[in-house]
């Protein structure tokens, strides 16, 4: 006797007993199968339903089939001569893969539908094969037939998409992907002719996915539902938030809609509540740069900023030093819009401008909080910096994120703001800029001699001079592509840094113009960005082409 489909999966470690029952007791009221309501629960994903499924049935999986036949062709016999039109195909969730004289291979995504099958095996004549195939392996395989095919029903073809189901699994399924590829935002992209879903992955966009035009209202609309927004406003950006839980594993996403001349396009950033445990690893730092911060946030007052662009890691090195100063002993308020990462022992307040809940209004209500340590998510106008060295000033130590391009910029950047040069020399205790570079895979990084010279033209000895004892033998090595990474030689990102401590040297600051702040700098022997990569590069952790493209 054929195993469950529920023990399958249990068995694949993919759901639990407890899950299993939830699922089993939803089923008596509800008609779906077991799969679908597993599914729709977000205990486990629809690639994990079909594996189980082709194990129990022993219906093979469209990759199994690929490997054993030729990429397959549509012929012309199969989608005009018997009148099955590919909008028929895509109506019913159905592929023809490949036909030989009496048996046709046919791709489904409900191998129980037996209207498929009948209609399929009394227009062609030949004996149906299943073959499991997700909603996505259809749309890849329907996205290669010619346009021109597909003259034929497009009202159908519309009605498909339009209704809640395609476009629900749809959704579900490329924020699915998006957590297993690891990827840190989804951009759903519509141009002329063209609708694209793409992934950052490692910092490097992906095309992922490009659905027929008539599918992006309705996944633009699906999406606005998810995250509580105003659905019929299509010509004002909104901003919201979504809570999935997705194969067991719940993630929170932000959303923000922006209006374009095509119609809108969203981009989301998953925020997997997984990553507050990341925080808590300790920063890539070398051991120079490790002993200046710890110097710097065991000040009791002052403030200490990280700067750099958006998606730059500031908000997970800001938590990992806070995961160093949470005790029982202090008191930490962290004001942020909107709080990424939970952790325990934290009073952290979201900020809600909308309802004129400001950085500047929270600040000022959490300073009569006692705290020891305050992090302001970031410093974006004159009141909140104000307010901020202010709490400094008067024994807080204070952590914030600013976006200038390196550290010393950090200064002339508050200068800007309105804030005044004493206020700046006598608060700022510590700046640190960092930038993401993406890891060399470990399995096929390969050997690569030749940067040895590229590296010594851009100062490599002369930094390993300043900084003694971090690199002793230079390696070197390229991105190759293997299985393991997607073919694209890296796998995962780690941070480098550019760290000013000036703890007593506010007065060497002078009139806070670009000389007196390169002379600070190397006065205190700072190692920028670029160096701090070059010398990554020399350990083998990156390649020296990766640390051009991001700081050259």
């Amino acid at each position: 006797m054929a195993k469950k489909i529920g023990q399958i999966l249990i068995d694949h470690k993919a759901i639990d007993e407890k899950q299993l029952d939830e699922a089993l007791t939803t089923q008596l009221k509800d008609e779906r199968f077991l799969g679908e309501i597993l599914i729709a629960l977000g205990y486990c994903s629809e690639e994990q339903v079909l594996d189980a499924l082709s194990e129990q049935l022993s219906v093979p999986r469209l990759p199994a089939f690929l490997a054993l036949q030729n990429i397959p062709t549509i012929e012309d016999l199969i989608f005009q001569e018997h009148g099955l039109h590919p909008s028929w195909w895509e109506q019913h969730r159905a592929f023809p893969l490949e036909a030989a004289h009496d048996v046709i291979w046919v791709g489904l995504n409900d191998v129980f539908d037996s209207f498929v099958i009948e209609a399929v095996e009394k227009t062609t004549h030949k004996k149906v094969i299943p073959v499991f195939c997700s909603t996505f392996e259809l749309r890849k395989l329907f996205s290669n037939v010619d346009t021109a095919k597909q003259s034929a029903t497009s009202a159908s073809s519309e009605d498909l998409d339009d209704s809640s189901a395609p476009v629900v699994k749809f959704v579900n399924d490329i924020i699915q992907r998006a957590i297993s590829a690891k990827a840190s935002d989804l951009h759903f992209e519509i141009f002329k002719g063209i609708f694209r879903v793409r992934f950052r992955i490692d910092g490097v966009m992906r095309v992922v996915d490009q659905p027929g035009l008539a599918m992006h209202a309705a996944v633009v609309s699906r999406l606005k539902l998810m995250a509580t927004l105003d659905i019929s406003e299509k010509r004002l950006p909104q901003d919201g938030r979504i809570r999935v839980r997705l194969a067991g594993q719940i993630v929170d996403i932000r959303m923000a809609t922006t209006p374009t001349v095509h119609g809108e396009n969203i981009v989301l950033r998953l925020l997997n509540n997984d990553s507050a445990t990341h925080a808590t690893k300790g920063l890539t730092m070398f051991p120079d740069q490790m002993d200046d911060l710890k110097n710097i946030i065991q000040q009791k007052n002052g403030i200490f900023l990280i700067t750099g662009p958006t998606g730059s890691g500031k908000t997970t090195s800001l938590y990992t030093i806070l995961n160093e100063l949470n005790n029982e002993d202090t008191k930490i308020i962290t004001v942020e819009d909107p709080v990424e990462y939970q952790m325990a022992g934290l009073t952290q307040i979201q900020v809600h401008s909308e309802i004129g809940l400001t950085f500047a209004k929270v600040l000022r209500s959490c300073l009569r909080q006692d705290p020891d340590v305050m992090l302001v998510g970031e410093m974006r106008d004159t009141e909140t910096a104000q307010i901020a060295i202010q709490a400094a000033l008067t024994g807080h130590l204070v952590l914030s994120t600013l976006h200038t391009n390196d550290a010393p910029s950090s200064f002339i950047r508050l200068k800007d703001m309105g804030i005044p040069d004493y206020l700046i020399k006598s608060s700022i205790v510590g700046v640190m800029a960092q930038r993401l570079l993406r890891t060399l895979c470990p399995h096929c990084k390969t050997e690569h001699p030749a940067s040895v010279q590229r590296a010594k033209e851009l100062g490599l000895d002369g930094i390993m001079q300043r900084f003694p004892g971090l690199v002793t033998e230079p390696v070197f090595y390229n991105a190759a592509g293997c299985d393991h990474c997607n073919s694209t030689g890296y796998v995962g990102r780690f941070a480098v840094f550019e760290l000013l401590e000036i703890i007593n040297d506010g007065e060497q600051l002078g009139e806070l113009r670009s000389e007196e702040l390169a002379a600070l700098s190397t006065n205190k022997n700072m190692r920028t960005l670029k160096e701090d990569g070059l010398l990554r590069a020399a350990q083998g952790a990156t390649s020296l082409d990766e640390v051009m493209r991001v700081l050259g």
